[in-house]
Parts: structure tokens; sequence; C-alpha cells
């Protein structure tokens, strides 16, 4: 499953670039973030919760930072196991940033997901609009963050 979305936060790239890399700053702003634990410089576990469909689920996440492009690129890949064995997921993470003027920029991110086990059985259509809901919670609490 392929998401892609593209919002602008009223932020300068540098602030906004510092930010997306501090666990302490991001991870509020991921809907359903309920813990985000630094491993080393370039990986981090996190427990996410969502509800999918009627089921709610909680999930171990590992993402590790694949590459880095300053004040431009992360790529990252991230595997996430549902605490409850309803299933997993491996996900690759493209995120660019572009200035826009001195104190707005531009947030664009591709994400391609797989998703095995009892989850995948809602199929792509509920499964994409969830992660179309969860990615536009995203981009308003990075706003709502620079307000």
């Amino acid at each position: 499953m392929r998401i892609e979305e593209k919002f602008s936060v009223k932020a300068p790239i540098q602030k906004l670039w510092d930010s997306l890399l501090d666990p302490e700053i991001i991870g509020p702003c991921i809907p359903g973030c309920e813990k985000v634990e630094k491993i080393n410089d370039k990986a981090y576990d996190s427990i996410i919760k969502a509800k999918v469909g009627f089921i709610a689920v909680r999930f171990k996440v590992r993402t590790v930072i694949e590459e880095i492009v300053p004040y431009s690129l992360i790529r990252t890949i991230g595997e996430g196991n549902e605490l409850r064995k309803l299933g997993h997921f491996k996900q690759k993470t493209r995120i660019n940033l572009n200035q826009l003027s001195e104190n707005e920029t531009e947030v664009s991110y591709q994400s391609e997901v797989s998703i095995v086990g009892k989850l995948a059985t809602f199929g792509d259509r509920i499964l994409k609009a969830k992660a179309k809901e969860i990615g536009k919670e995203f981009a308003d609490a990075v706003k709502k963050r620079f307000a």
C-alpha cells in the first residue's frame, strides 16, 4: 500500500528539521503514540495505538533512519508487531522538506506499507482511509506545534 501526503508548516526549515529528529518533540505529534524511546542516533522504539475498523490495536514499532540529507531528506524503515499478535507491518518512508519562504516549509512524505495478519483482512480501502486519517492528524499536530 502506498501513502503520499504533502502539507506546509509555518516554521523555518532548520527548526522543523531539528524537531523531526527529536523524539521528545515529534513523538506527541504522532497520532496514538504512547511512548518513543531513542535506542541510538538512528533507531527508535515506540508504542502506537490505533483503531482499525472495530479493532483496537497497539503496535511495538522499531524505526531506523537509513539516510539523512540535512534539511532536505529523511529515509526510514520501520517494522511493527501488534502486541496481541493480530498482525505486523513493514514500512519504508521518505520525508522531504522544501523551504517555501524564510518562515514556511513544505513537508512531503511517501510510505510503502505492507500489512500481514488479521489486520490485512480489512483490505486496502479501509487501511488506506485509516492511513490518510492518521496522516491528516499528524500534519495538524505538527502545524499546531509551530503555530
